[in-house]
């Protein structure tokens, strides 16, 4: 049983702030919401309705979204900590003054809004073939083509064609809600722009969900997700082979690079993701190297990541990369003769 008033006014700037989140006075930063790599400040909290929004990956909500967000937990479990955490005891978001609940209620999880919609997601991917501009960019960063098709890299041609007929094959509402088309100010606009590169997340042959990236390298937008839809864990399949030796990652292009290296690699989406059920028990029983990103981040990434698997008696190892060298990708161009970014 929740005060679900109560939990839903802890200031959500005290609990942003928890989970690192590095807040102006106005309240705007860079986004550390999972499957988003924000280079520039584009999260933002709203202190008049307690509320955050992220305007480049679209994810919005109330205090308790940002935990289940942030912590990949359901709607109750979310309340239960923000309860224990700000309202009980002192946690550190607490507020000086506590307001009386005015009703104790049970609070059953809510029907999800945005599902992910294989058929819409594989629907799309097929007409979305990867265009020579995507290829040369992939390639110029040590990725074959080989590696390329393996995966089903795909890329956006034409945003405003192809969500006209996205909508006239399944309809607006279906689009919505699977978090593919946004409404704007200008009327339905698919998430993904003209010229961004797809990466299909597929799992036992479907299409489970999709991030984008920019085919050049500047540095603004560079990753988009979903609408509102949190990522999966990428590549999970490789855990149904017999391979015996598993890479962590942090993202999409590591797992390609993992690819190029001939290693098997699961890619996580952020330093704050966390692995699934399925995917540690999948990794028992194998050997499991984690090579996380060369920062902050990356570092206690590896560490908790490293943690959690230990104690379930798996074997881990943590891959240090030379200095200089900031992820997988750039260990793979620097091997190959290529510079670095």
């Amino acid at each position: 049983m929740f005060d679900l008033e109560r939990i839903k006014t802890i200031p959500i700037a005290a609990v942003a702030r928890d989970f690192g989140f590095k807040l102006s006075q106005t309240g705007a930063g860079r986004c550390l919401l999972p499957g988003h790599d924000d280079k520039n400040p584009s999260f933002s909290i709203r202190r008049l309705n307690n509320s955050f929004r992220c305007f480049a990956c679209g994810r919005h909500g109330s205090v308790i979204d940002l935990v289940i967000e942030m912590e990949g937990v359901s709607f109750n479990e979310a309340c239960s900590r923000l309860r224990d955490r700000y309202v009980g005891a002192a946690g550190k978001g607490r507020p000086r003054q506590m307001r009386a609940p005015t009703k104790v209620i049970d609070v059953d999880p809510p029907v999800p809004d945005i599902v992910a919609d294989q058929e819409v997601f594989g629907w799309l991917l097929d007409q979305s073939p990867l265009l020579a501009s995507g290829r040369d960019y992939m390639v110029s960063r040590s990725i074959s083509h080989a590696t390329l098709e393996h995966f089903k890299v795909g890329q956006v041609a034409n945003r405003q064609t192809l969500v006209r007929v996205c909508i006239e094959r399944f309809g607006l509402s279906r689009l919505q809600k699977c978090g593919l088309v946004t409404d704007t100010r200008f009327g339905p606009e698919l998430i993904f722009p003209s010229g961004y590169l797809l990466f299909p997340f597929v799992s036992q042959g479907a299409v489970q969900y999709i991030q984008a990236r920019r085919s050049d390298a500047m540095p603004q937008r560079r990753w988009i997700s979903l609408a509102k839809l949190p990522p999966p864990i990428f590549n999970l399949d490789i855990l149904a082979t017999g391979v015996t030796t598993v890479a962590i990652c942090e993202g999409v292009t590591d797992v390609l690079s993992a690819h190029e290296l001939s290693r098997a690699a699961l890619g996580l989406l952020g330093a704050s993701s966390k692995l699934s059920k399925e995917a540690i028990s999948g990794l028992r029983n194998r050997n499991v190297i984690i090579m996380a990103d060369a920062d902050a981040a990356g570092s206690s990434f590896a560490q908790r990541t490293s943690k959690s698997l230990q104690a379930l008696g798996v074997t881990v190892a943590l891959k240090s990369f030379p200095p200089g060298v900031n992820d997988l990708n750039d260990y793979l161009r620097i091997k190959r003769g290529n510079k670095a970014s």
